[in-house]
C-alpha cells in the first residue's frame, strides 16, 4: 500500500524524451486536492493496521513502528527506481524485448473461442 501511494506521488509529474521532468514536488502545493486525498489515504492506511477493532472488520493485524517505517522505506524505494527510470537514457529501450501476442490458429484464445462457438451452435 505504501508503494502505491509513494508511486501516487510519482505519477504527478511525467517527463517526455526531450523535457525531463525530475522534480517530482515541484509545485505540489498547488494542487490542494491531491495533497488532502494523500493524507486521507496516509491515514485511512495507519488507521486500518494500528488499531484492532478496525483489524477485526478489515482482517488486518496491527504491526509496530519498526514494520510501519519498513513500509514507508520501501514506499521511498519506489520514488528511487522512478528517478533510475527517468535517468535512464531512451536509446537502452532498443535493446530491451517487446514482449507481444501472436494470434495463431493454436492460441488459447482461439481455442476457446472455437469451442464457445460449437457449443453454442450445438444447443441451439
Amino acid at each position: 500500500m505504501m508503494m502505491n501511494l509513494f508511486n501516487l506521488i510519482n505519477c504527478r509529474v511525467l517527463g517526455s524524451e526531450n523535457d525531463p521532468e525530475y522534480n517530482i514536488f515541484k509545485n505540489i502545493h498547488h494542487n490542494w486536492w491531491f495533497i488532502v486525498v494523500l493524507l486521507i489515504e496516509f491515514n485511512v492506511q495507519f488507521l486500518l493496521i494500528g488499531y484492532p477493532g478496525l483489524g477485526v472488520i478489515f482482517s488486518t493485524t496491527p504491526i509496530t513502528g519498526a514494520m510501519h517505517l519498513t513500509t514507508i522505506c520501501l514506499g521511498f524505494g519506489s520514488l528511487l527506481v522512478a528517478a533510475a527510470v527517468k535517468v535512464t537514457p531512451y536509446g537502452w529501450t532498443a535493446f530491451m524485448p517487446v514482449i507481444k501476442e501472436v494470434e495463431d490458429e493454436n492460441s488459447f484464445t482461439k481455442k476457446l473461442e472455437k469451442n464457445l462457438s460449437q457449443k453454442f451452435t450445438k444447443d441451439e
